[in-house]
């Protein structure tokens, strides 16, 4: 018997919906992992079926494959799979070198310290990083979310750092935002977030009549 055929989104749903708990299905979870990794593609289901298969049958655990499964999460920021994925991995697993650096990625990015993050990429590049294409990109398009809902105005010098891009590569990505440059200012596109909002006259405790109505009528 040959090995079993390459999992597509659809197989690997009707895999699991038959045999979700059977570890003997882990080997082609895992290849799935690295298939996810290679092709760019992301299956959030499976993976959190594959770290919950390690929770039930831990000598199974394969470190690498966890930390895959990781970075493919941080990739999808600001959604909260990475939290998601965090709570079926044990605290044993999550002590081991690369999955605390992996976490300790995870918070600098979570608490907005984009010039750190580069720095804690690092290590990671060589092997966790190797065959993830769009890690990089993923990273800067969440900084950029998190930016143009925070700021209308970012000094160059502080985005070309949380960015790591330099000369034509960063006038490039600015501009592929609909962002401008003045000076040494980044003057950001304005948004629903990024602007004070004016208070309505109704807000702030204000009793309405028909509420009015109802004490009255209490007292009475």
């Amino acid at each position: 018997m040959g090995a079993p055929a390459p999992l597509t989104p659809e197989s690997c749903a009707v895999l699991l919906l038959k045999q979700r708990y059977n570890p003997e299905i882990i080997p082609q979870l895992e290849a799935y992992v690295a298939a996810q990794c290679k092709g760019n593609t992301y299956d959030l289901d499976a993976n959190l079926a594959l770290l919950k298969l390690y929770q039930f049958h831990p000598d199974t655990t394969n470190v690498e494959v966890v930390s895959k499964i990781l970075l493919k999460a941080l990739m999808k920021l600001p959604s909260t799979d990475y939290i998601t994925c965090s709570y079926l991995i044990p605290e044993r697993v999550q002590e081991m070198e690369l999955i605390a650096s992996i976490n300790a990625l995870a918070s600098l990015l979570e608490t907005c310290s984009f010039r750190q993050v580069w720095g804690a990429l690092a290590p990671l590049r060589k092997e966790s990083l190797a065959g993830l294409p769009g890690f990089d990109a993923a990273v800067r398009d969440f900084v950029c979310v998190s930016m143009s809902i925070t700021y209308q105005a970012i000094p160059l010098a502080h985005l070309r750092e949380s960015l790591a891009l330099e000369g034509s590569e960063l006038t490039a990505f600015i501009k592929a935002r609909g962002w401008t440059v003045e000076g040494e200012v980044v003057r950001v596109t304005l948004n629903d977030d990024n602007q004070a909002k004016p208070k309505k006259p109704d807000e702030g405790g204000a009793i309405r009549f028909d509420q009015m109505t109802k004490i009255l009528a209490s007292v009475v």
